[in-house]
């Protein structure tokens, strides 16, 4: 388990001089940090009832697929514990990429059977993103400005005398004197 570290007080904890320092759980595939750990014989439950829903002749190559994670992302050497069924597991992998790769391998099975599950398991897996695409009929920006009634400067660009009453008319700053005639 890849692990980098925090300041918080709970947890594991080593000693640093005087500041405990926790070690933050590392995804083996994406090598982000994982918070409230679920496992993958967890999520797989879930994924494997739904299959079963959908498709029961998926079920035992699932299982097959779903060994073979294990195999590959096990360490004896550090253990995790899952938040759902309270038990250290040596396989850690994050919710999405456990998703994302039971997404792949359901896709490599039956394409219609993975829009299902995307749909369901709502991860963006294909990059398409949350939000609905707008459809309007006349794209054309509005351009808001803000146009000053006063001018900063105060010196009129007409006669050049400073003035503390400018206006704009057309287009140039006038006194009051240039503005009346």
């Amino acid at each position: 388990m890849t692990t980098f570290s925090t300041m918080n007080d709970d947890l594991h904890r080593k000693d640093v001089g005087e500041i405990l320092m926790e070690e933050t759980v590392i995804c083996r595939i994406c090598l982000e940090p994982i918070f409230n750990f679920i496992c993958i014989n967890c999520l797989k439950k879930s994924f494997s009832s739904w299959l079963a829903a959908k498709n029961q002749k998926l079920i035992n190559e699932f299982q097959v697929f779903h060994d073979n994670l294990l195999k590959i992302f096990s360490s004896d050497q550090n253990q995790e514990f899952c938040i759902k069924c309270k038990q250290m597991v040596d396989a850690v992998l994050c919710s999405y990429c456990y998703a994302k790769e039971t997404f792949w391998w359901i896709f490599s099975k039956d394409v219609k059977l993975s829009n299902k599950f995307a749909k369901m398991f709502n991860f963006d897996f294909l990059g398409t993103g949350y939000m609905p695409t707008i459809k309007t009929r006349n794209l054309e920006p509005i351009i808001i400005v803000n146009k000053k009634e006063k001018s900063d400067m105060n010196i009129c660009e007409n006669c050049g005398q400073a003035s503390s009453d400018l206006r704009e008319v057309n287009g140039s700053w006038l006194c009051e004197t240039c503005q009346e005639s």
